[in-house]
């Protein structure tokens, strides 16, 4: 995926080289990256497995590292009047979890002969949709202002280091909602957002809490970078 950012971001710079004209209109592209802190409730484990397994599992909470999201997209925006605008996102992005869990490998993967595997690492394939909102607060030549942006999250494709075991399965994976600020140049523009709310749907490929719907909101802050490659 890494390699999929960074030529991305280099076409962003080389677009904010070309002088746009100002228009309502905007079409554009975008690239980015999130960390969020991992979900560490683990005590659902004490119901559903010996207590060997959960006491295995609370000792490797020291290994785990903050999740990593890296997403790309397109998107177009509208310009209304008094500095506000509407927009609409659509991308793909990968998810990056390695907290220590037991995974559903006969269940969720199918075809696996290992009854029990813990969890190493695992990559969620996933399709954006962001409506947004902004608001410009600072209206000059550089534009500062307030961002509104929702995500809507679909999974098509989970993957398990360990054995590499792979399920592709269309289901919607979560609901975010990020209130940011926004910084914007010449058509270039850095936004940034800290999630307040987020409603995540279960996640059967690994054990979990049995919630359809956790609304659980562990932190998370997304950092987008896009251009505005065409306006009319």
């Amino acid at each position: 995926m890494k390699k999929l950012i960074i030529p991305m971001m280099n076409l962003t710079f080389l677009f904010s080289l070309v002088n746009l004209n100002a228009q309502n209109n905007s079409l554009r592209i975008y690239t980015g990256y999130a960390i969020g802190k991992a979900d560490q409730r683990i005590d659902f484990l004490k119901k559903q497995y010996p207590i060997l397994i959960y006491q295995t599992a609370e000792n490797l909470l020291q290994k785990n590292t903050p999740d990593d999201e890296y997403f790309i997209g397109i998107g177009y925006s509208k310009l209304l009047k008094n500095r506000l605008s509407l927009g609409i996102n659509l991308g793909y992005a990968r998810l990056v979890q390695d907290l220590r869990l037991p995974v559903n490998s006969q269940s969720y993967f199918g075809d696996v002969r290992e009854i029990f595997l813990w969890r190493d690492k695992s990559y969620y394939h996933l399709i954006q949709a962001v409506p947004e909102i902004k608001f410009i607060v600072i209206d000059k030549k550089v534009k500062l202002g307030l961002s509104f942006s929702g995500i809507g999250n679909v999974s098509f494709l989970k993957h398990s280091e360990i054995y590499s075991l792979k399920a592709s399965r269309i289901e919607y994976f979560s609901t975010e909602l990020y209130p940011g600020v926004f910084l914007s140049y010449n058509g270039l523009t850095a936004n940034l957002g800290i999630r307040t709310i987020h409603w995540k749907n279960r996640d059967d490929a690994i054990a979990n809490n049995g919630l359809k719907l956790d609304t659980y909101n562990p932190f998370k802050m997304r950092f987008a970078l896009s251009y505005d490659i065409y306006k009319w």
